[in-house]
């Protein structure tokens, strides 16, 4: 390893920061990311690193947001030299700059005990987008069973059922859950399928085992 590596040793081993984004953690349709252009515009790196290196650690920040554990760096030269599209000679010569393409990027250790780079800032960006991502998930999740609730009670009527277990909020919502543990293997719900799956309710609701019942 030339001078150049050397950066990349910061701390001893015992003192690394845990890295807090799992290394199985995807952001699969992660094309944008928070940018603070504020924060930028008035940062050590952009104020004290020269225009070449400057563009080439924005660069780093953005190829970060696509690798593994998200957020991270690879700490080998080679590769490092690879993501930016330079020959390892010219990553070489950035790194002897006096502010070079890494500033404030640290050491850490990732879950599967992999050493990486981390830059503070690039790691709040990734855990911002992760959590908005959760939530678009949940929102996701909840608006699908809002729609799947509100369709339930005219399909168990053309299954069948008596209008008045369909018009008992409590009930429908009881069947619904039913369905979901018992039936709703592919999340087709037509109408044969919730016919079955009355009659299976029926018999629970009346005290019975309803798979034995039904195994008859």
């Amino acid at each position: 390893m030339g001078e150049a590596a050397a950066h990349m040793r910061l701390v001893d081993s015992e003192d690394l920061f845990e890295y807090p984004i799992r290394t199985g953690e995807r952001l699969e349709s992660h094309f944008f990311m928070t940018w603070r252009f504020d924060r930028w515009m008035h940062s050590e790196f952009r104020l004290l690193a020269d225009k070449e290196v400057r563009a080439v650690g924005f660069d780093l920040f953005c190829i970060a947001q696509k690798e593994s554990p998200v957020g991270t760096l690879p700490l080998d030269e080679r590769l490092l030299a690879r993501l930016v599209g330079e020959t390892l000679d010219e990553w070489r010569r950035l790194m002897e700059r006096p502010v070079t393409p890494l500033y404030n990027w640290k050491e850490c250790r990732c879950d599967n005990g992999q050493m990486r780079l981390y830059h503070p800032v690039v790691l709040e960006i990734a855990q911002e987008a992760l959590g908005l991502r959760d939530d678009k998930m949940a929102k996701r999740e909840a608006d699908r069973e809002r729609k799947r609730i509100a369709e339930l009670p005219d399909k168990m009527l053309r299954a069948g059922a008596p209008k008045g277990m369909t018009e008992d909020q409590t009930l429908v919502l009881q069947f619904d859950q039913f369905l979901v543990d018992h039936f709703d293997v592919n999340g087709q719900r037509r109408v044969p399928l919730i016919r079955k799956a009355l009659e299976a309710f029926e018999l629970k609701r009346g005290g019975l085992d309803w798979r034995a019942e039904m195994a008859r």
